[in-house]
């Protein structure tokens, strides 16, 4: 599958990218032409290569490899403040930490039909997900049974959600492999950040190596098969493990931000969504 829906995709890439050079103050029109070429060439390769690739293009009209470093910065300090609500809500209730982590991929850079709004993030975190292919009960025996998780991450900000979620999970006596993007992506986190966070909690830490993510990555597919289950946050996950048209025993847990998604899951837009597939 190289797009969910053709048409959307590729103008979601479009607008999202436009929208990153004007955020960073880019007047020069040569830039847009540019960027616009780009993407028109990166239309056949599919969904993951045309955002992926578009924000390499990015990154070079504003020679910086991360401009979005202190958006991340501040993002994970929005998110540091609230954990203690957070632990207040959930209790030792495994399951909810799974609901939060999915209320908090609010997080994202502008794309077609939703703004990132971090009063969101902050007031919508406990909100309620739509639950697929699996209940509250039937992820708390699933969990009895797995012994090794793979936990694919995706944003700043939601990530100390993720890594609440993944010292819980390893606290419970479960082995978390964590794999995360090699290079700056967007607001996602890299592994070598992840590294810096998590580095004394017992959890294996995989890096994709490129901006790409895991999913894209073939070296990595065997390795993410040795696990009993694969957590994977963020609708560009999602969508990249649709496109690769693996078979993993895999729990999604993301907000429907984009329309493909919404149509194809029959969910409320931009709600919390727990799909186990």
């Amino acid at each position: 599958m190289l797009y969910i829906e053709v048409p959307t995709c590729i103008l979601c890439a479009l607008e999202s990218r436009m929208q990153e050079l004007r955020m960073f103050g880019v007047t020069d029109i040569n830039h847009y032409v540019r960027l616009s070429m780009r993407i028109s060439e990166l239309i056949p390769r599919g969904r993951s290569p045309l955002f992926i690739e578009s924000f390499e293009e990015v990154v070079k009209i504003l020679n910086n490899d991360d401009p979005h470093a202190s958006e991340k910065a501040e993002l994970e300090r929005v998110a540091s403040s609230v954990l203690d609500r957070v632990i207040a809500y959930a209790g030792n209730d495994l399951t909810k930490y799974f609901e939060v982590a999915a209320a908090a991929n609010s997080v994202d850079v502008p794309m077609r039909g939703y703004q990132f709004n971090v009063d969101d993030f902050v007031n919508r975190l406990l909100e309620g997900a739509t639950w697929l292919g699996i209940t509250r009960d039937g992820l708390r025996k699933l969990l009895d049974e797995v012994r090794r998780v793979g936990y694919v991450v995706d944003n700043s900000g939601e990530f100390q959600i993720d890594a609440l979620l993944i010292r819980k999970l390893v606290n419970s006596g479960i082995d978390v492999t964590v794999y995360a993007r090699g290079l700056p992506y967007e607001v996602d986190v890299t592994a070598k950040y992840v590294s810096e966070v998590l580095g004394d909690t017992r959890v294996r830490i995989v890096s994709t190596g490129t901006r790409y993510p895991v999913f894209y990555n073939k070296g990595l597919i065997r390795d993410l098969e040795n696990h009993d289950l694969i957590i994977s946050k963020g609708l560009g996950n999602f969508e990249a493990y649709l496109e690769r048209d693996l078979n993993l025993r895999a729990l999604f847990l993301f907000r429907a931000k984009c329309e493909p998604v919404i149509k194809m899951l029959k969910v409320p837009r931009n709600s919390p969504v727990i799909y186990f597939k």
